[in-house]
């Protein structure tokens, strides 16, 4: 390769550019898209996270929902948005991995967005109100298989993670139940509480007064083994003879992809600070989520791996977008 005056120059120029967006970042607010409505894990944690973000930027942080669609429209809010750190999201797998493998074009996680670190691991739950007779999953699977199209259930939206396990479940243990989707875990567990769904998809965190009360059941969790943090008495949904199903959601922040690299190690930084720190190790129990820190690489490598076998798994379950 040849290098002429000029081209070592502007390389050079190129590289002083990077150093002092980094050095520069940030000097103004910055927003944080939130692809759930408010109330749910996801966004408390931005929320929480938050707070100890503006403390070591020394910038405010805007949180923003974009619910609805699986979180389509926040990761489209953010590939708009210009690559400079400014707008950034937190992320499951429903962005990084099941929306773009239930409509393929629409966007490409791999190369349309760049991660910056992992800061925690959800389960979800199967539950119902008291209108379903039974107390344990065999019975549950044994009294749907026996009323085909009875029942339904809700989730917090088309393509999240929620939707996808039950959907998985279904397929796994052949049962007929009808998908309500709704806008964000809140009013999945309202219309669970009224009536309007016989069983939903949501953390115990946001449930745990109604579980308390019997309002409301758990069945099982979505990941292979038992969550033993936030519900060690419930069974893993692989323990009734379907080994495959394992739905754990690893939860993290994203930036726009094209982020310069400086700006996306400053960001990065933040953020580990606050998922490492001991106020959010504190917190995270009461928060419906476990701490799982991994760096922008490790980060980048969960996003590489989840979004080819969830193309796989949305064909397998015959999932449409709505």
């Amino acid at each position: 390769m040849k290098f002429t005056r000029h081209g070592i120059a502007g390389a050079l120029l190129a590289g002083m550019a990077g150093v002092a967006t980094g050095q520069e970042y940030p000097n103004k607010p910055i927003k944080l898209l939130v692809p759930y409505a408010t109330g749910g894990t996801p966004d408390v944690v931005a929320r929480f996270q938050a707070n100890m973000l503006t403390a070591t930027l020394g910038q405010p942080i805007t949180v923003e929902n974009k619910p609805g669609a699986g979180g389509l429209p926040a990761v489209q809010e953010l590939m708009r948005s210009a690559p400079d750190g400014y707008t950034f999201m937190i992320a499951d797998v429903g962005q990084y991995a099941i929306v773009p493998a239930m409509r393929p074009g629409v966007y490409d996680p791999i190369k349309d967005l760049q991660p910056l670190v992992q800061t925690m691991t959800n389960s979800v739950f199967l539950m119902s109100n008291t209108s379903i007779p039974v107390n344990n999953m065999k019975d549950l699977i044994a009294l749907i298989k026996a009323n085909p199209g009875k029942y339904s259930y809700g989730s917090p939206g088309v393509g999240t993670i929620h939707h996808l396990f039950m959907e998985a479940t279904k397929v796994a243990y052949g049962l007929d139940v009808q998908h309500v989707p709704f806008k964000g875990s809140s009013q999945t567990i309202i219309s669970l509480l009224n009536g309007d769904v016989a069983m939903c998809i949501c953390g115990v965190t946001t449930t745990q007064q109604q579980i308390k009360e019997g309002k409301i059941k758990v069945f099982a969790a979505s990941t292979k083994e038992r969550d033993m943090k936030l519900a060690p008495d419930v069974p893993s949904a692989t323990e009734f003879g379907a080994p495959d199903l394992d739905f754990a959601a690893p939860s993290g922040y994203f930036a726009p992809a094209g982020t310069p690299r400086p700006v996306v190690e400053k960001l990065s930084a933040a953020l580990a600070k606050a998922a490492q720190s001991p106020e959010f190790a504190a917190r995270a129990p009461a928060l419906g989520t476990i701490v799982e820190y991994r760096n922008t690489a490790q980060f980048t490598e969960v996003v590489h791996s989840a979004y080819p076998r969830y193309v796989r798994v949305v064909k397998l379950a015959g999932i449409k977008p709505q």
